[in-house]
C-alpha cells in the first residue's frame, strides 16, 4: 500500500517542526517546545534529537521526573547517546539530594540529609530580557559535538575577551566557542571601559550554540549607552567617547 502523504512530505514536515521548536527553545517558551517536539514524536517515534529536545525542555520547565523518563526513551534507542547519557546522570544527582516541589511557580530542593530547602533557579527568571541590556546570539567557531551535547539550557559560561576576540567557555575553562566579531568588538570596547557581563546557554545541540548575554554592570563612562543597539549608533558612540 502506497502512504498518502509522500516521504518528502513527511521529511518536509519534519524539518518544519524541528526549526519551530528550537525557535520555541531560544525564545524560553518551553510549554511550545514540548508540544512541537510531542508532534514530531507522533511522526517519528524514535527520533532521538526530538526526544533530546523535549528532555531539555521539560528540564527547563522543572519537570524533572519527565526529563528523566524522557532521556531514559533516548537511551533505550541509542545506549551510547552522549546527550541523554550525561543529563540523566546530572538529573539522578539533583533528584539524589533530595525532593523537588514547585510553589507559585518556584521550584525548590528539600535536602533529604540536612532538611534544608534550597531555591533552584528559575530559567524564566534567568533569561529575562531586558531592551540594551541582554542579547541571544549564536555562538561560531564552535566546539566539538561530544563537548556542545554535554551542555543544558541554563548553565552558566564564561566570557573571556582577548585583543580583537571574545570566547566562550565552560566554567572550567573548555572552550565552547566565539561571538561573531561585530559584537566582540563592541563587548571587547564595553569590558575595557568597566561593563561587566555574564552568559548562560540558551540553546545548545551537537551543532549549534547560542548564549544569552547579559549586561550586569555598567561604568559611569557609559551610563547612557546600552550594550546592545544598532551598528551605525555603537560606532558614534565609540567615537564621541574615544
Amino acid at each position: 500500500m502506497i502512504s498518502s502523504t509522500p516521504d518528502w512530505q513527511e521529511q518536509k514536515d519534519l524539518d518544519l517542526l524541528t526549526q519551530l521548536a528550537i525557535n520555541a527553545a531560544l525564545n524560553s517558551d518551553w510549554q511550545q517546545a514540548e508540544k512541537i517536539n510531542q508532534k514530531i514524536l507522533s511522526l517519528s517515534a524514535k527520533n532521538v534529537e526530538a526526544l533530546n529536545r523535549l528532555a531539555r525542555a521539560q528540564t527547563c520547565a522543572g519537570e524533572i521526573d519527565k526529563a528523566q523518563k524522557t532521556y531514559k526513551k533516548v537511551l533505550d534507542i541509542d545506549p551510547y547517546n552522549i546527550i541523554a547519557k550525561k543529563n540523566v546522570e546530572k538529573l539522578s544527582k539533583v533528584t539524589d539530594r533530595g525532593t523537588i516541589t514547585k510553589s507559585n511557580g518556584q521550584y525548590a530542593l528539600k535536602n533529604t540529609t540536612n532538611g534544608q530547602t534550597n531555591t533552584i533557579t528559575n530559567l524564566s527568571s534567568v533569561f529575562l530580557f531586558e531592551p540594551g541590556k541582554t542579547k541571544v546570539i549564536n555562538l561560531l567557531n564552535l566546539a566539538s559535538p561530544s563537548i556542545l551535547g554535554l551542555l543544558n539550557c541554563g548553565d552558566k559560561v564564561e566570557i573571556l575577551s582577548k585583543k580583537h576576540s571574545v570566547c566562550i567557555t565552560s566554567t572550567d575553562g573548555t572552550y565552547l566557542g566565539a561571538l561573531p566579531d561585530d559584537i566582540s568588538h563592541k563587548i571587547i570596547f564595553y569590558i575595557s571601559g568597566g561593563n561587566k557581563y555574564e552568559a548562560y546557554v540558551k540553546l545548545a545541540t551537537p551543532k549549534t550554540l547560542a548564549i544569552f548575554l547579559r549586561e550586569v554592570e555598567r561604568s559611569a563612562k557609559f551610563t547612557n549607552q546600552p550594550s546592545f543597539q544598532d551598528s551605525k549608533q555603537y560606532f558614534e558612540d565609540k567615537e564621541a567617547l574615544a
